[in-house]
């Protein structure tokens, strides 16, 4: 006979008033990821067909569009709960929806999942997911925490023998409070046993909620067998419940995402002074210096180095390149043997062709740089496509906007523009051409011409001394 299926319900539907801000407390980010994505992205990794229930509540259609906007192969359905009066009334929402009959049933296990996990582990799913064992009402994880506070505390008979009930912070007495075993809001139980049990649920309690924990005592009065598995990392299941806990969360992930990119060959100068998001991906022999902080889908080919207090945004880095100390990139892509800054910055849709140098101090913005060309230092390229083999010196500058729109710089390959030049667009500087320095141009400079676009200099010879003797 085959094993039930495991579904899941995630709860989503919390105002979160600790954390201080205008999201969702599910949607707030850990290294640059919402928290309900974390926790999603952990079960998809684990049981990448499973049957999922958000239960959302406030702000209900940020949280269904963020998860909307993913590509997960799980079957995601979204059950509003329209007061928020508890764990046991959020699950009790799920169980009477058309999912939860479904899960009934069929007579599936269903795993519960707090959203404000952001350090849940594809391993942990694993192990909550595997069947209940014949007769079991439930499993519940529990963890022995030096410093319990704030955690419901687990009851047994003595202290190793089976688990009569969780007692929430607020309702435990003095002596219940020094207890270190504490329940961590992760359960898996027979579907069947759940929507009796949550049907049944009171809010006789200090908070006036009805309490999913308190299952377990329905359990022991229904003589139904208790699964326990004490896991040994608490860091795993650290809830996030203030700006503060956010930040420590933040530090494990960060920890967790820099360890294993080290372990697979990337070289971090200092493994405590650098941020990477875990949607990151980064080659072999990679260096990357202090400071540096990499965000979103940004990628980082083979044997490139990125410097000091470098902040790149969903770029992609060729192979082999160098982005120098200070610079700033997002939503752009640099290709192999490429030289980027020091201080450059690379606004979005920025396109850097192999082999080429964008120097200090420089900025591109929604421009198509060809291959083995030099911008090297102190210049503007807007809205331009630039050829390959082309050398830009100091100071040149795009005017691409009128007041009104924005107008595109065309330069072929092969042209040479001098230090100091202004190009008025839209104007085209075609193959092979030259432009002296300090010229303005404002017309097309044709293949292989040489533009000079500047008053003619006059020296008047004596007229600075009779100015001082003034």
């Amino acid at each position: 006979m085959a094993s039930p299926t495991t579904s899941i319900i995630i709860l989503a539907a919390g105002l979160g008033k600790r954390m201080f801000s205008s999201l969702p407390k599910v949607l707030i980010p850990v290294c640059g990821r919402p928290m309900l994505l974390h926790i999603l992205d952990r079960v998809q990794e684990a049981q990448p067909q499973a049957r999922i229930a958000v239960v959302v509540g406030h702000q209900k259609d940020k949280v269904i569009e963020a998860v909307q906007s993913q590509k997960y192969s799980m079957k995601i359905s979204f059950i509003e709960q329209t007061e928020q009066k508890g764990t046991g009334h959020a699950v009790k929402c799920a169980m009477q929806s058309d999912w939860g009959k479904t899960a009934v049933d069929k007579k599936e296990h269903v795993l519960v999942l707090p959203g404000d996990l952001p350090l849940l582990t594809t391993e942990l799913v694993r192990d909550m997911t595997e069947p209940l064992k014949r007769g079991s009402a439930l499993k519940l994880l529990t963890a022995i925490v030096a410093d319990p506070l704030g955690y419901g505390r687990v009851i047994r008979r003595g202290k190793k023998g089976p688990v009569l009930r969780i007692v929430e912070e607020k309702d435990a007495s003095p002596l219940e409070r020094l207890i270190q075993e504490v329940g961590l809001s992760i359960y898996t139980f027979g579907a069947q046993f759940l929507n009796v049990g949550v049907a049944a649920l009171k809010n006789d309690n200090a908070q006036k909620e009805y309490y999913l924990t308190d299952l377990i005592g329905h359990a022991v009065a229904k003589k139904r067998a208790i699964e326990t598995r004490t896991w040994d990392i608490p860091e795993d299941v650290r809830g996030v419940n203030n700006p503060y806990e956010l930040a420590v969360a933040a530090k494990i992930l960060n920890s967790r995402v820099i360890k294993r990119h080290a372990l697979a060959g990337v070289r971090f100068v200092s493994i405590n002074d650098a941020r990477v998001d875990p949607t990151v991906k980064i080659g072999q022999d990679v260096t990357i210096y202090p400071g540096t902080i990499l965000e979103g889908s940004t990628e980082i080919g083979a044997g490139s180095t990125i410097g000091m207090n470098v902040y790149l945004k969903n770029v992609r880095v060729g192979e082999r390149s160098e982005i120098k100390a200070g610079s700033y990139g997002e939503n752009s892509v640099v290709g192999s043997d490429v030289r980027v800054g020091p201080y450059a910055h690379l606004r979005p849709d920025s396109d850097i062709g192999n082999h080429s140098k964008i120097g200090n101090f420089v900025e591109i913005k929604k421009s198509k740089i060809g291959e083995h060309t030099s911008i090297a230092h102190l210049s503007y390229v807007g809205d331009a496509v630039v050829g390959s083999n082309v050398n830009i010196g100091c100071g040149f500058v795009t005017c691409n906007y009128d007041g009104a729109k924005k107008h595109q710089t065309v330069v072929e390959d092969n042209v040479f523009i001098g230090s100091d030049c202004q190009a008025v667009a839209p104007v085209t500087f075609k193959k092979g051409s030259y432009v002296a320095s300090g010229s303005t141009i404002t017309e097309t400079v044709e293949e292989d011409a040489l533009a000079i676009a500047r008053s003619r200099q006059i020296n008047k010879p004596g007229y600075a001394k009779k100015i001082r003797q003034k």
